[in-house]
């Protein structure tokens, strides 16, 4: 089932309106069908009967309403069976016997294959809705999968009520479960303590709940320390040692429903919830803190090594100074008449000599002799850093540098006794056994900094209480689970047991890219030297049917207002819809949906967005807003206008569905969002979006993502993490370290679907997320030979090729 379809389950009347295409949709019947309804002897039983079908298909319920029947309908019906349809008629008009209505239903429950729900189904029922209950808490988007849920298996679609009683006992038992595993693996006595540590009132007047989940003002060191007494807090309340293996998203879930009420509100909540809320909160703060700290780490580090360069760059020496000295002293040589002509000969022998020794230093050695004479930022950071519980790869250097560091540290020493055995680069080889033992410290110090933040990127050092720095085998699938689960996860990528399978039809690609390439140089189509030239491609020129043929398109469609364009696309779509989880009760409804997403799109507050709409007030915009911030139903909302969009066979004309090209977009915030980058064009504060847009124009993945960083990983990520399309090539701009395919301009058919992308994260999609953002060092870990490539030019096919292997090779990793 489709994400538009599903719109349409438990219903239990015909909606007022329905679109052509959805009549086609559920009431164009198939032979059996056809033949079922054509044995009725009455025309009006002949029409009873395939509105019944129809209707079951569509929302898995039994019609039984008085309410009228759209006349598109009944003249749809009529004129598939060939008998005169009513102008205007409700369902109890069409019969003479109620008892006819219920012959009819079973009739449709027949034709359709559906059966009523049994005893055991309903367990099943209720033990889906527990394994659902780990990805959303929220009661209409249960409410959805427990309808397609018994969609998807024939089994008539229950009342609400009935439905929402079966709901609340899932999560009845579910947290009676997860409260008991709470309590046993932390105790009452802690989780106690927990509950009365939130409420405690701190010196900045804020309560510990409001002080933990608070962001970052800004990027400082001060910040930086800041984020440190946090997580010394949450370690003091012991609270690393717990709750390690329940999911992220349900912790996340959890605390976020803590931290939507004041910590005064917080104490009323009845049991269990109070202590599963207390319990997610304090874990979900330690690794959200954590992620926080290590990348402002990262880009302390980064400003540090910046403001060095600027400073190494005013005593930089270059060649062309040593040359200009070495000419100044040969022609003072010259020049000296004293000076007999042997011995000037012997003279300018020992002074070329000792020339080519002075062998300048590079601006990095001027960077890293700055870093290890002005050490005390380097040092600070570094000291506030070892109380992390770190964790590496067998044998790491830096996690042996930390070892060593943190007992000096607390012996108070400033040189570095022996030379160490482990290898930090070459470069610091020379300071770190050197003479100066003073020195050799303070280069330790710099090397070990430098190197944890490459470790950090690409994933060798982690912590375990941290969402995006943590170990590769929790970032991906635990082996054990990998190996009871991989057959439903080849299932669901479509993908061969065999890596060989899957490579054998890309290696022909590659070799058939590679001889076009190959063929193209012989031809003298393109010519490879150090850069890659292509010949010009001539200008086509349109055929003038073609120019009067659009022309004529064009005035045929008119133009249209932005209100009308979203009532047509929501209309086909029922987008609002999904943003509601229902039907829009009223107008005001419907305009808050829209309110609410262009207030995000177009970065607007709520106040300007509500004087653009008299209808409603601001306070209603900011509650629209709030049902924007929930990213998981915008995007589904998205996706079922990309899934109508590509129900249309026109759509198949505007580009291969195969093909795909991203880039992200820069959007402006405030600057006191500590994740805002300096966009460099507009020189503003902004965050990205990064999208993946179809070859017929439609958006099919989009997140966040932070300004000034590479891009490969979101890439493959878009492509992987989505199922509704088969990707086979992606389009990316990598500012000129790899050409892959050019796409064309970009032009969105689908307006609502665009504004969607452009939701603005610096209100309640990015800011309200609290750091919810996760980067992912470990998937930039294992593209690294993608990554390699960015200073060499590719064909098409071998970058295509090498993207797609890479990122389908390791299995592991969970769509």
């Amino acid at each position: 089932m489709t994400k538009w379809q599903a719109t349409f389950l438990g219903l239990k009347h015909l909606p007022r309106e329905l679109s052509g295409f959805e009549i086609e949709a559920f009431f164009t019947f198939t032979l059996a069908e056809r033949q079922l309804i054509e044995e009725r002897r009455r025309p009006a039983l002949k029409l009873g009967l395939a509105l019944q079908i129809g209707f079951l298909r569509m929302s898995g319920r039994l019609l039984d309403s008085v309410r009228i029947v759209p006349p598109a309908l009944w003249r749809h019906l009529g004129e598939q069976f060939g008998v005169q349809a009513p102008d205007l008629a409700s369902l109890r008009g069409m019969y003479r016997r109620h008892r006819t209505v219920y012959e009819h239903q079973e009739l449709a429950c027949t034709a359709l294959g559906f059966h009523p729900l049994t005893e055991a189904r309903r367990r099943a029922l209720v033990y889906a809705l527990r394994e659902e209950l780990t990805v959303t808490l929220d009661r209409m988007r249960l409410l959805a999968f427990g309808r397609q849920w018994l969609y998807d298996r024939q089994l008539l679609v229950m009342r609400e009520k009935d439905l929402r009683a079966i709901i609340s006992g899932a999560i009845r038992q579910f947290e009676a479960k997860l409260v008991k595993e709470i309590r046993a693996g932390a105790g009452a006595a802690l989780v106690e303590r927990w509950q009365q540590a939130l409420v405690k009132p701190r010196e900045s007047s804020l309560t510990t709940q409001s002080w933990l989940w608070a962001p970052p003002a800004k990027h400082s060191t001060r910040q930086i320390d800041e984020l440190l007494e946090r997580i010394e807090v949450l370690y003091q309340l012991d609270v690393q040692h717990h709750l390690r293996d329940h999911p992220d998203d349900l912790l996340r879930r959890y605390a976020r429903r803590l931290a939507s009420r004041p910590p005064s509100a917080g104490r009323m909540i009845v049991e269990p919830g109070r202590t599963i809320e207390v319990a997610c909160f304090m874990r979900h703060s330690l690794q959200v803190n954590t992620d926080r700290l290590l990348m402002m780490v990262r880009r302390r580090v980064a400003d540090l090594w910046r403001h060095a360069t600027t400073d190494a760059n005013r005593v930089l020496i270059h060649w062309a100074d040593l040359y200009r000295e070495l000419l100044t002293s040969v022609a003072a040589l010259a020049n000296d008449p004293k000076v007999a002509d042997k011995d000037a000969r012997i003279k300018l022998r020992t002074l070329v000599a000792e020339h080519l020794q002075r062998k300048p230093p590079t601006r990095a050695q001027l960077v890293r002799d700055h870093l290890t004479l002005e050490i005390r930022p380097v040092r600070s950071l570094l000291s506030g850093l070892m109380a992390m519980p770190w964790e590496a790869t067998a044998g790491h250097p830096v996690l042996a540098a930390i070892h060593v560091l943190k007992d000096l540290y607390k012996q108070g020493a400033r040189e570095l006794p022996t030379t160490p055995t482990f290898d930090l680069g070459r470069v610091w080889r020379a300071l770190l056994s050197g003479a100066d033992r003073e020195q050799a410290f303070r280069a330790l110090e710099v090397a070990t900094l430098l190197a944890l933040r490459r470790a950090l990127r690409n994933g060798t050092v982690w912590i375990d209480h941290s969402l995006a720095f943590r170990s590769r085998e929790r970032l991906f699938i635990p082996a054990e689970r990998w190996e009871k689960e991989r057959n439903s996860y080849y299932r669901r990528l479509s993908l061969p047991k065999r890596a060989e399978s899957y490579l054998e039809p890309l290696i022909e690609r590659a070799k058939a890219g590679v001889a076009a390439v190959a063929k193209a140089v012989a031809a003298g189509d393109l010519k490879v030297d150090d850069e890659l030239h292509l010949t010009p491609l001539a200008a086509e020129e349109e055929e003038p049917e073609l120019v009067k043929l659009r022309a004529a398109l064009d005035h045929r469609i008119g133009e249209a207002q932005l209100p009308d364009l979203l009532l047509q696309v929501d209309a086909k779509t029922r987008f609002s819809w999904i943003m509601l989880g229902r039907e829009p009760r009223s107008d005001k409804e419907l305009l808050m949906v829209y309110g609410g997403i262009l207030a995000h799109g177009t970065s607007m507050s709520a106040a300007e967005t509500a004087r653009m709409i008299p209808q409603l007030s601001a306070a209603t915009v900011r509650q629209a807003m709030r049902w924007a911030g929930d990213e998981r139903r915008l995007a589904e909302a998205s996706a079922a206008v990309l899934a109508y969009m590509r129900q249309h066979p026109i759509a198949a004309t505007w580009g291969r569905s195969d093909l795909a090209s991203s880039d992200m977009m820069s959007l402006e915030t405030q600057q006191r969002i500590w994740q805002a980058r300096i966009d460099p064009r507009r020189q503003t504060p902004s965050v990205g979006i990064y999208s993946h847009v179809l070859a017929g124009w439609g958006i099919f993945n989009a997140q966040p993502f932070v300004l000034n960083e590479r891009q490969v990983g979101v890439a493959i990520e878009g492509v992987l993490r989505q199922e509704a399309v088969k990707i086979t090539q992606l389009a990316v701009d990598t500012h000129g370290h790899v050409v892959i395919w050019t796409p064309r301009r970009f032009r969105c058919r689908s307006l609502i679907q665009s504004i969607c992308v452009c939701v603005c994260f610096r209100r309640s999609g990015y800011a309200s997320h609290q750091g919810a953002y996760v980067e992912r060092p470990g998937f930039d870990q294992r593209d690294r030979r993608v990554r390699n490539t960015r200073r060499r030019r590719e064909c098409v096919s071998c970058v295509s090729v090498r993207s797609r292997v890479l990122a389908q090779h390791e299995y592991r990793l969970c769509a």
